[in-house]
């Protein structure tokens, strides 16, 4: 039972669901909070309410909390579906990269691991499909449909090929942030509208235009700095598995066109990420809280991990680079809960 669940990388998992929370009780609620406390302000007299459809002029989810740990569960159960698959696929490579931490073949029986794929990603896919018609947004059954086919896809055919794995693999990470989105803006939309008129008292009115559209700047954000750091992650993997994956006939960056060529795309994308993060900071982060928390907190380790690619010349240095790497990106995710001190 150990084993297999190794096989399913929990440290992953549980960076999924950070990342899903962040989304909803850091930026969405964020949002809330804020137009809440505005609404509050408009209030004649203090305290009544400004508009029906806000009772107490707060704001809630649109989105229920049962039915966001349901759509948490489905995209966890699919990741984790994925990650054994993987492995399954992956055991020739493994035994040349990692041979010790080898479990399908031996702690796993290779036809136990195929079993548990196919329940956990089949209940993730079901989860999905019941949030999806629950919501009442039955278009979005398709992503989990979709998820769960790519990861299967990447698994058999597209790891081996030449950057096409790796942009699949980028996309599925950026689809997490992107998939709370995608369920909660709209359903605030329905649940109050874009806007509202409120009677200032001396028969003239004022449309108050609610800003929710305005999370999806911050969504896609996440969800691009995901994208763009998770190809820089899977290049210095790819870097660090040369050897295995050139046994499988492997056509990854560093096979294909050698490893100073994937160390310049890397090098490239990691440039690409802290441009836009300085322009970020620069133009719309612009207070000292975002200035030091983005300096400190995300580009110098992301300038770290340049630096340790650049150097490497091993599997242990790639490695290295890769998990200064994931420090970064984590803290990146974590920047969500601080989001009320810039609103």
């Amino acid at each position: 039972m150990v084993a297999f669940l190794r096989l399913t990388r929990p440290l992953n998992l549980i960076i999924i669901v950070f990342t899903m929370v962040a989304m909803r009780y850091g930026v969405v609620q964020a949002y809330l909070d804020a137009s809440s406390t505005d609404l509050a302000a408009m209030a004649q007299p203090s305290g009544a309410t400004v508009f029906e459809k806000v009772p107490g002029n707060i704001f809630t989810h649109g989105f229920s909390g049962p039915l966001f740990w349901l759509l948490v569960a489905s995209t966890v159960l699919i990741a984790a579906g994925g990650n054994v698959i993987n492995d399954y696929f992956d055991t020739r490579i493994d035994r040349v990269n990692k041979p010790e931490a080898v479990i399908v073949g031996r702690s796993v029986k290779r036809r136990v691991a195929m079993l548990g794929h196919l329940v956990l990603t089949g209940l993730g896919v079901l989860f999905g499909l019941f949030t999806a018609w629950k919501s009442g947004q039955p278009l979005l059954a398709l992503v989990p449909i979709f998820a769960a086919g790519a990861l299967w896809f990447y698994s058999t055919k597209l790891k081996r090929a030449f950057l096409l794995g790796n942009g699949l693999v980028a996309f599925l990470v950026a689809l997490v942030p992107l998939t709370v989105g995608l369920y909660e803006i709209p359903a605030l939309a329905q649940a109050y509208g874009t806007s509202a008129t409120v009677g200032l008292g001396n028969g003239t009115e004022m449309e108050v235009k609610f800003g929710f559209s305005g999370l999806w700047g911050w969504i896609i954000g996440f969800a691009a700095f995901a994208f763009v750091t998770t190809l820089v992650r899977e290049l210095q993997k790819d870097m660090a598995d040369v050897k295995g994956d050139a046994a499988d006939g492997c056509r990854t960056v560093p096979i294909v066109l050698g490893v100073q060529w994937a160390k310049a795309f890397t090098l490239f994308y990691l440039a690409v990420a802290v441009i836009a993060l300085l322009l970020v900071r620069s133009v719309v982060l612009t207070d000292k809280f975002s200035y030091w928390y983005i300096g400190a907190g995300i580009v110098i380790p992301m300038l770290l991990s340049a630096g340790f690619t650049y150097n490497a010349h091993d599997r242990q240095g790639f490695n290295t680079a890769g998990n200064i790497l994931k420090f970064a990106m984590a803290v990146a995710v974590a920047f969500a809960f601080f989001i009320p001190k810039v609103l």
